[in-house]
């Protein structure tokens, strides 16, 4: 099962702490792609908005991965699930609103990955 976390707020609410966190929690390969129960995932730190990155052709090019993080401000974050619900990911929003519950998120994102 490809499940993808979206971690969603506004600049600076702590998307990429929370990602930084995220990092120390997991085994690392490089700097985007991780290890966790045996299965491999990809993060994206920058927002879809902040990157304006294309999103069909970035998750298409992601979706050989079994993990996905990525950040979203929001203003995209409905075409996010769409595309991510077309390429057989089951998606889940992380929503943050301080830099104080990072740690807590990233928790989130382990636990998310890890339930049925």
């Amino acid at each position: 099962m490809k499940k993808a976390a979206i971690i969603v707020g506004k600049p600076n609410a702590g998307k990429s702490t929370t990602i930084r966190e995220f990092k120390s929690i997991v085994k690392m390969e490089s700097f985007h792609i991780f290890q966790l129960w045996g299965k491999r995932g990809y993060i994206l730190s920058c927002s879809f908005e902040e990157a304006g990155r294309d999103i069909e052709a970035t998750i298409k090019k992601l979706s050989g991965f079994d993990y996905l993080v990525f950040a979203c401000q929001g203003p995209k974050l409905s075409r996010v699930h769409q595309v991510l619900e077309k390429a057989s990911f089951i998606s889940h929003d992380i929503v943050i609103q301080s830099v104080a519950e990072a740690r807590n998120k990233a928790r989130e994102i382990v636990s998310f990955f890890n339930s049925n």
